[in-house]
């Protein structure tokens, strides 16, 4: 059985791989979208960003079946239980090839109604879309059963194997992508491009399986009706989740398309940078789910209450590390990113964006707990109340103030997750030990009041827009020394400053705790 100190160790470690895998897919997402804005029409990139996002809407045919087989090897491995951990992911790899057979339907049926759905689409970009659609569309759902070996990984906490699985992917495909379009290939090449480096990637998580893991076992006389129970009633509700994140984020550029077609380009930009804070949280805390999963086979409701206080704590600080700058610069940064014309259109979208992003976020960390705990059925009310305002919210903005009243829709929503969780499931949560007015002490305000300085400059720069140059950064440096003064009094704790200053003596500084 794993120590305290061992499991703290596991989810750093974890952690960091995820975080490698973000730096790199953030490498390629910095990189790929300012080439393609520059060599692709705003029409053709437009076109582009929405046949990706409406593949995304095949990780639902996953219904969280991927979460559970990490969830469930974990709880077994900790148990020393191999049958009932192949049991799992032998019946998973079989529900999965099911929905990989859906999902190759679908595509079908979206690529032949792709042209009616999206009537703005320019007549020539018809055909090359479709095509694309069913390339790209066809290898993700592919990719649907292998999607178990990454489960399995994680599961074991060695997320090094699928993070490097997935960084050499995402560097083909871009590099791919990029090979095609200098050589004045179209959407169908580009889509081939994309379908031909998740193929490879498939190949490389079997040899992977064999190589790192050839203790579990994924056969089809494995696969069980108890089994699929288990995996049924764990992702009933976590199929409700992932229904209502596809209202809250997965249709706000197919909206846009609906309404202000000419505004996709913009919003897709807006929506990558977005991503970067979606991402970051997303990344990081996938390590805490087999975690918590360990803990709740210990019945360990106090160290899953710890666990929850440190790790919103940490949560909102990076939140805040990473959406702060696109808030405040978001305009320059766009402007160096993809051109001044892109900036002007999709600023103030970003920065909504961001703002409804980190208030949603703010309880990922509760969230990921009760999955690892196999007890997200019991908080199925604030994805379903924050996915049904999200869309009302977003169709009527789109109706009435085009690509900008979807962004606002967000923001509605998210304030109506935190609503519900807060007041509603905490509540009636029972397997942790949640001391709400704790955590919103010391694990929401604490942060928060690190960036007043930043949030009274941007206010400032709101009132007054026409403030110099030279101002803004000696108002930044301000900003910046408050803002790091602050960090080190409140957002900080007492024995994380002493081993930071103990860390610092022994570097030869002298730093008072």
């Amino acid at each position: 059985m794993r120590t305290k100190e061992n499991l703290r160790q596991l989810i750093l470690r974890n952690a960091s791989a995820n975080l490698v895998r973000l730096a790199a897919s953030g490498v390629v997402a910095l990189f790929l979208p300012p080439f393609l804005v520059r060599m692709l029409p705003t029409e053709t990139y437009s076109t582009w960003a929405l046949v990706l996002q409406l593949t995304v809407y095949l990780g639902l045919l996953d219904f969280g079946i991927q979460t559970a087989v990490a969830r469930f090897v974990a709880h077994a491995d900790e148990l020393d239980d191999s049958r009932q951990r192949d049991g799992i992911a032998s019946t998973a790899f079989v529900i999965l090839t099911y929905a990989s057979a859906l999902g190759f339907l679908g595509v079908a049926l979206l690529a032949w109604q792709f042209p009616h759905i999206f009537s703005a689409m320019p007549t020539s970009l018809h055909g090359q879309a479709r095509v694309a659609l069913v390339l790209m569309g066809g290898s993700f759902a592919l990719g649907l059963p292998v999607s178990v070996v990454s489960a399995i990984f994680v599961g074991q906490q060695r997320n090094k194997i699928p993070v490097s699985i997935l960084i050499v992917n995402k560097v083909v495909m871009a590099g791919l992508t990029i090979f095609v379009v200098l050589r004045h290939g179209g959407l169908a090449a580009m889509g081939a491009a994309v379908s031909f480096a998740n193929i490879l990637s498939y190949g490389a998580a079997y040899f992977a399986w064999r190589a790192w893991a050839p203790e579990v076992k994924i056969r089809l006389n494995l696969a069980s009706k108890s089994c699929a129970k288990q995996i049924v009633s764990y992702c009933a509700a976590l199929g409700v989740w992932y229904l209502a994140m596809m209202m809250i984020s997965g249709l706000d550029l197919a909206i846009v398309g609906m309404f202000d077609y000419v505004a996709v380009a913009y919003y897709a930009v807006a929506i990558t940078l977005t991503n970067f804070v979606v991402q970051t949280q997303n990344t990081i805390f996938a390590a805490v789910l087999p975690a918590s999963a360990v803990l709740n086979a210990r019945s360990d409701s106090k160290k899953l209450g710890a666990l929850l206080l440190s790790s919103t704590r940490y949560g909102m600080l990076m939140l805040l590390a990473v959406a702060l700058p696109l808030v405040l610069a978001g305009k320059l940064i766009l402007t160096v990113w993809v051109g001044r014309d892109y900036a002007l259109h999709a600023t103030l979208i970003m920065q909504i964006l961001v703002v409804a992003n980190v208030v949603r976020l703010s309880f990922l960390p509760y969230a990921t707990l009760l999955l690892g705990m196999g007890e997200q059925g019991k908080v199925v009310m604030s994805p379903i109340a924050e996915g049904v305002t999200n869309l009302a919210a977003s169709l009527f903005g789109a109706w009435k103030f085009g690509a900008i009243g979807v962004a606002v829709g967000t923001l509605i929503g998210s304030f109506v997750s935190i609503g519900v969780h807060f007041l509603y499931h905490m509540p009636r949560t029972r397997g942790i030990v949640i001391d709400r007015p704790s955590l919103v002490r010391n694990g929401i305000l604490r942060p928060l009041i690190c960036a007043v300085p930043f949030s009274l400059l941007l206010l400032l720069r709101v009132v007054t827009p026409n403030i110099s140059t030279a101002s803004t950064w000696f108002l930044s440096s301000v900003a910046g020394v408050g803002t790091g003064c602050l960090l080190w009094t409140f957002g900080l704790i007492g024995s994380e400053r002493r081993k930071i200053g103990m860390s610092f003596r022994g570097a030869g500084w002298k730093v008072s705790a």
